[in-house]
């Protein structure tokens, strides 16, 4: 396949994405045509066929006999992929990930301080020392970032939030490693960790809320300057 051709289907592949996400389709439903995404996408025939593949090998799509591509099931790699789409579509939805976070996380933090056992607090503890070790290095610190965070709703015993979060948490790695950037911010997140772990180790649920709340309204702050400081560059250029 021709680089040329890889790029539209790249590109097809997208806007089909797009396209889901837009019209708010479920599970189980439908896209148009394959003629109509022809004369939609501006693309040929074969081309439409090979974003359809691309989507249906990342889970998004299944492609029936006789019904043509379907929405599927939404597994987690499926929810993560139309996230990324969605957060190139548009940059608010960083945002509005953030405010998901707020809604889940309170919570994962307060239940993690009433089921949390020694071991999680133990890995948990770890997390923060590798954050602590590599904070000068956006990479190392943002891979224990997230996985305190993954291993804080593991502590919950409730498998199904830990799966709604998981897409959510790694999509925020890149606004992560942004917001870490920034001068002082690297050295206040782990502060504000260390605080959150501290409330689950004795078993304060309402401190545990209360903490990972003032940290993810800070996270959120950052990631408006961080976008706002992007955009005057733009601008700039």
């Amino acid at each position: 396949m021709s680089g040329k051709r890889v790029r539209l289907r790249d590109r097809a592949a997208e806007r089909l994405l797009e396209m889901i996400l837009a019209g708010g389709l479920a599970a189980g439903e439908r896209l148009p045509p394959e003629r109509e995404l022809v004369e939609r996408l501006g693309v040929s025939r074969t081309v439409v066929r090979e974003a359809l593949n691309l989507l249906e090998a990342r889970g998004v799509v299944s492609i029936e006999h006789g019904r043509g591509a379907v929405v599927s099931g939404g597994n987690p790699a499926a929810v993560r992929e139309a996230l990324s789409a969605l957060l190139r579509v548009r940059a608010r939805s960083l945002l509005e990930l953030q405010e998901i976070r707020r809604i889940l996380e309170v919570e994962v933090a307060g239940l993690a301080a009433g089921r949390a056992g020694p071991e999680d607090v133990r890995a948990m503890r770890e997390q923060l020392e590798r954050m602590q070790a590599q904070i000068e290095a956006p990479e190392g610190y943002v891979d224990a970032d997230v996985e305190f965070h993954a291993l804080l709703a593991r502590a919950t015993g409730n498998g199904v939030l830990l799966t709604m979060l998981e897409p959510v948490v790694e999509l925020l790695r890149d606004s992560r490693k942004v917001s870490a950037s920034l001068p002082g911010r690297a050295l206040r997140a782990l502060e504000e960790h260390e605080r959150i772990l501290r409330c689950v180790e004795r078993g304060d649920a309402r401190g545990a809320r209360e903490e990972m709340r003032a940290h993810l309204e800070h996270t959120s702050r950052d990631i408006r300057e961080a976008l706002e400081e992007e955009a005057t560059e733009k601008e700039g250029a």
